[in-house]
């Protein structure tokens, strides 16, 4: 029984702290979005089965959240439309 409550205290402490965690990673893509890239890069450079395999990786993805993703972009044209109506 404790197991169960231990387990949904970290379950909301999780969802508490989702938009903080999501601000950190994106705010932590931001500073280093060129050295990733590079990385990345130089990585499939080397090795060319990375670059294949990351492609058929986000054509996968897309295909399976396809409806949820144009949702997404969607929503956030509507905004920014609204926002230059203002």
């Amino acid at each position: 029984m404790l197991e169960i409550s231990g387990a949904m205290s970290e379950e909301t402490y999780y969802e508490k702290n989702r938009d903080t965690r999501k601000s950190y990673q994106k705010q932590y893509y931001r500073n280093n979005k060129d050295k990733i890239r590079r990385k990345r890069m130089l990585e499939e450079i080397e090795d060319p089965k990375k670059f294949e395999a990351r492609k058929a990786y986000q054509r996968n993805y897309y295909q399976q959240n396809k409806e949820k993703i144009l949702k997404k972009r969607a929503e956030l044209y509507a905004k920014r439309k609204a926002a230059a109506k203002s």
